[in-house]
């Protein structure tokens, strides 16, 4: 008995390891249509949902109900809230509201409590994954209303239009949004 269950555990271990997913040829296409809206950085993201990183004391405040209704703690609507990131050319622009806590002293200036960037960003990179056709975007940008914060930016793109955004940010906790990316019109500029 001992002998199958190992010899199960094994053949589940090296079947599930081995597979890799097999893309039809719509799955291509659509993987080709991400590579090419990726490469004419001419594009925006708007988020749904946002999942701060869920710390103790974050949790007490949102379980007040504070959020509203639908949301918890590790994951909050924002279809009602404004956001928006656009990658147009060399410049990336984007306000996205925050929910957690700051690390360090200092106060948000008057209304500008989300993050909010306007600039040429940093170490810009684009990496394909082939295998997940998948679309990963990374940079650095620093906060337009405070100088001293800067964001570590991480964006997934897959060929169903889903985006995930990872926000690593030198003063406050990290969070993740999740979205739509389409084409930039110009006339929605």
């Amino acid at each position: 008995m001992k002998n199958l269950l190992v010899s199960s555990i094994i053949f589940i271990c090296v079947m599930g390891c081995s597979s890799s997913k097999e893309f039809t040829e719509q799955d291509s296409q659509d993987y080709q249509q991400l590579q090419e809206l990726v490469a004419s950085k001419s594009f925006e993201i708007i988020s749904t949902s946002a999942m701060p990183r869920a710390s103790a004391a974050f949790s007490k405040v949102a379980n007040s109900n504070i959020l509203g209704p639908g949301s918890n703690a590790s994951h909050i609507d924002i279809t009602s809230n404004s956001n928006r990131l656009v990658v147009k050319g060399d410049s990336i622009r984007g306000n996205l509201p925050f929910f957690g806590e700051q690390n360090f002293g200092g106060g948000y200036g008057g209304n500008h409590t989300g993050i909010e960037f306007d600039d040429i960003p940093e170490d810009y990179k684009v990496k394909y994954n082939d295998q997940k056709h998948t679309a990963e975007i990374r940079f650095k940008i620093s906060d337009k209303y405070r100088g001293n914060e800067n964001y570590d930016m991480m964006i997934t793109l897959y060929p169903n239009n889903r985006s995930t955004i990872r926000v690593q940010s030198t003063n406050r906790s990290s969070i993740q949004y999740n979205g739509k990316v389409t084409r930039l019109e110009e006339a929605m500029e």
